[in-house]
């Protein structure tokens, strides 16, 4: 049963990590909407105004931070599959409450795409301290 928990474990840390990634690519290849309106007043005292909506990339939108955050948001999943292969229990703890943290804290802009990875991470978690438990039952 040990086994069977760390395996399934690994598992779902793995899942997550992929859809992290995946949603990171996903989230930087799609066109953002930007809206805005500019006015123009003219020598008559008129005034024109033109609503403009365009699409750009996530790194016109949001520059090279928004993109440092796609790469921060990945690298914590595939560091939390590396911590997970070691068996380091605590800080694979640690990073899956910080994913949740971070996707709700996020969430109105790229946290949604994170948080089915988040909650992932953290079951995995829970399935590696459920057989660290039951392996000290025994």
């Amino acid at each position: 049963m040990h086994k069977l928990l760390v395996r399934s474990g690994k598992f779902f840390v793995v899942i997550a990590a992929t859809w992290a990634v995946g949603a990171s690519l996903y989230i930087f290849f799609s066109p953002v909407s930007a809206h805005g309106v500019t006015g123009l007043m003219l020598r008559d005292s008129s005034t024109m105004v033109e609503v403009f909506t365009r699409e750009q990339s996530w790194d016109e939108a949001q520059g090279l931070w928004g993109i440092l955050w796609l790469v921060f948001f990945s690298g914590l999943y595939l560091l939390a599959v590396r911590v997970a292969w070691k068996g380091n229990h605590i800080a694979l703890a640690i990073m899956s409450v910080t994913a949740v943290a971070l996707s709700i804290v996020t969430g109105f802009s790229i946290g949604g795409a994170f948080l089915p990875a988040a909650l992932g991470l953290f079951i995995g978690m829970l399935l590696f301290l459920s057989s660290k438990l039951l392996r000290a039952q025994s």
